[in-house]
């Protein structure tokens, strides 16, 4: 992303909330009692970032102007995360998201983003656990406003 691809109608509140909301439905078609995590319980040693707001530019190593939220976490489930990454990947076409789907052929990862412009990816790691990361299209921030500070909920359950 860059300063060209700007939601000036969008708050930060929106982007996180929208972000959240995402990953939600994303977790709403997999298995019953499966969560997503910023810590993956047989995993330990593999935390992900609490996840909040920066700066929209590839580089990010300016930290004024726009910015995105985004946030990752563990896919934690029955165990099936390729059969897991299948189901996301199907759901996401059936919404009429834009998929990218490089996960066919012992492929590792997918994205799909949304008619709103919100991201989303899943990728298997190594060991094979399944994480997904949902991030929010640019906002603006005025000149000489603070960088917004936030960060993602540690947990999203199934509803």
């Amino acid at each position: 992303n860059g300063a060209n691809d700007v939601d000036s109608a969008l708050s930060q509140e929106q982007a996180q909330n929208r972000t959240v909301e995402v990953l939600g439905r994303s977790l709403s078609v997999l298995p019953t009692g499966t969560r997503l995590d910023v810590e993956n319980p047989t995993y330990p040693q593999s935390d992900l970032s609490r996840g909040g707001f920066g700066p929209c530019y590839d580089d990010n190593t300016i930290d004024y102007g726009p910015h995105q939220f985004s946030a990752g976490y563990w896919v934690v489930s029955d165990g099936a995360h390729r059969g897991n990454l299948e189901v996301l990947v199907a759901s996401w076409g059936e919404w009429g998201w834009t998929i990218e789907d490089d996960s066919k052929d012992g492929g590792k990862t997918a994205r799909a983003t949304t008619p709103d412009g919100y991201r989303i990816a899943a990728e298997l790691g190594t060991p094979e656990y399944l994480s997904v990361t949902g991030v929010s299209p640019c906002f603006a921030i005025e000149t000489g406003q603070t960088p917004p500070r936030a960060v993602a909920p540690p947990v999203i359950e199934q509803r």
